[in-house]
């Protein structure tokens, strides 16, 4: 696999460094993000889909990282023309597959801060955005996989040219152009949409900047994302090490919005960490329901977004209680996917008192 080298060749520079120690740290600050988010929602019982997307995105670029950490140690990050036949072709190989990793995982992603957002705001307004949000995710990310898939026929010749024929590497140049700018418009929307949100909602000032601060994030990886396709190009010749800081950027775009995403439940975490199952709560309610809801959200009514819910106390008898409204003067400090609520023992064991005094009764 051999390219018309230039004249004068470039220093011999290696990329390969910088590339693996950056994707590492990422890596591993987007595990633990993710470890510590799902943890602690599972120990409250909390889980929802947001949590359920961002599990398999985690595990994608895991699988992603270890490809890129072989494909260094075949000369991935340096110029073309100083690597072996072999060696290229490896990296090569090594790029498209982890291209077929990164859009799914960049949907994934996506869709689980749509939902996450569901999580503040539910009107049928907000839903319908955000579903067709994530159908336009859908199919800008699924478009390039299918290309990457169909241009080269055998397969193979993507990274052996000499096996088949492939399409003009253009069609597949625009379908990521196109999938960076949805992307970015998604960003921009996932980032301010928490702004406006949470602009009427009656918590600290403190809590508000830090959640838009948090979710705000995400420009950083769109900023990532404008540079990775700037550093595409319509056509190289040097792939092993154009590709690589494409790859940087790419990495840069997707582990930053991981990040993001997890961080904006930071609160919560903070909270179990230093208050266990039972963290202080303004609304004089268990935070932690014994079971979750049905659909798995948070729902807010507008503009007071004072909380009603049907109260319901589980024991080991039988008791019966009437529906009643119970109404916050406080929204509560972290976003949580609640539609029941529990009673405080004290009320639950007034409840039970009459029932009491009626079997002691008819036993005497």
């Amino acid at each position: 696999m051999t390219t018309i080298p230039p004249n004068p060749l470039p220093p011999d520079v290696d990329k390969g460094p910088l590339f693996l120690i950056l994707t590492c740290i990422l890596t591993v600050l987007s595990f633990t993000a993710t470890f510590l988010r799902c943890w602690v929602r599972r120990a409250h019982r909390q889980l929802g889909w947001d949590d359920y997307l961002m599990v398999p995105t985690t595990l994608f670029t895991l699988v992603r990282t270890g490809i890129q950490i072989a494909s260094v140690f075949h000369g991935n990050g340096r110029h073309v023309w100083y690597l072996s036949d072999e060696d290229t072709i490896w990296v090569v190989m090594a790029g498209w597959y982890t291209q077929l990793i990164l859009f799914p995982s960049i949907c994934l992603l996506k869709m689980s801060i749509a939902l996450l957002l569901l999580r503040i705001k539910d009107t049928p307004r907000t839903k319908v955005a955000m579903w067709i949000m994530m159908a336009g995710l859908i199919a800008t990310n699924l478009l390039p996989v299918i290309i990457l898939l169909a241009e080269c026929s055998p397969v193979q010749a993507y990274w052996n040219l000499s096996t088949g024929k492939c399409w003009n590497p253009k069609i597949r140049i625009y379908s990521i152009y196109l999938q960076v700018a949805y992307s970015i418009l998604t960003d921009l929307i996932c980032s301010f949409l928490p702004i406006v949100v949470l602009y009427s909602v009656r918590i600290p000032l403190r809590d508000k900047f830090l959640v838009c601060g948090l979710m705000s994030l995400g420009l950083i990886a769109t900023t990532c994302a404008a540079i990775r396709a700037s550093s595409l190009g319509i056509a190289t010749s040097d792939l092993t090490y154009d590709y690589c800081i494409a790859a940087i950027w790419a990495n840069t775009e997707l582990h930053m919005a991981i990040i993001g995403a997890n961080a904006a439940c930071g609160r919560s975490i903070y909270k179990h960490f230093r208050y266990g199952l039972n963290p202080p709560d303004d609304s004089q309610v268990l935070s932690n329901p014994p079971y979750p809801s049905r659909t798995g959200y948070f729902r807010t009514s507008e503009p007071s977004l004072n909380l009603t819910g049907q109260a319901k106390a589980q024991t080991t008898s039988t008791i019966t209680s009437t529906k009643e409204d119970i109404e916050f003067d406080n929204y509560p400090h972290t976003i949580k996917k609640q539609t029941e609520f529990i009673f405080l023992e004290s009320r639950i064991e007034s409840q039970e008192e009459p029932s009491r005094r009626a079997k002691d009764d008819e036993a005497s």
